[in-house]
């Protein structure tokens, strides 16, 4: 172990109360014969303040650090333009509205919205059926007919004439 590091203990140890009396007396002669050991002891004494939380007694270092801003010169830069972004909206809304028109015109269109039930009715009804229809024939135009259309009661049978 080198003396200078053994020296540094010592300071060490007696700002912790761990030298016997003529161990500290010692020291403390050494802290009056050595200027850098009375650095460094002033140096422990301010860390182990710090450690204890009695940083009032520092020097303000907040003060000094504000006081060497305000002496620094001030450097103002130009503010850094953003860039338009407005086109690119417009562009990207007149995309839009581009492909809705052109998907919304090739969709095909219904002009006669005609039911597809009626579209799937017989023109003629099966043969099966006739004999049904033909004792039933005051009903039977409303069952081969569409609904809205007025019609008028026929009969063929001679009670109902």
């Amino acid at each position: 172990m080198n003396k200078s590091h053994e020296a540094d203990d010592n300071l060490s140890a007696l700002l912790d109360g761990e030298l016997s009396d003529q161990s500290a007396q010692l020291a403390i002669r050494q802290l009056g014969d050595d200027p850098a050991a009375r650095a460094r002891f002033a140096e422990y004494c301010a860390i182990g303040d710090l450690l204890r939380g009695h940083h009032n007694d520092l020097p303000d270092l907040t003060r000094k650090v504000m006081a060497a801003l305000e002496d620094e010169p001030t450097v103002l830069a130009p503010v850094r333009k953003t860039p338009q972004r407005r086109p690119l909206l417009w562009l990207a809304a007149a995309t839009c509205a581009a492909i809705t028109w052109g998907l919304w015109s090739t969709v095909p269109r219904q002009e006669n919205a005609v039911p597809l039930a009626s579209l799937q009715t017989p023109a003629h009804p099966p043969a099966d059926v006739m004999p049904y229809l033909a004792a039933h024939q005051d009903y039977a135009q409303a069952v081969l007919t569409v609904p809205e259309m007025h019609f008028t009661r026929v009969s063929l049978s001679r009670e109902a004439r």
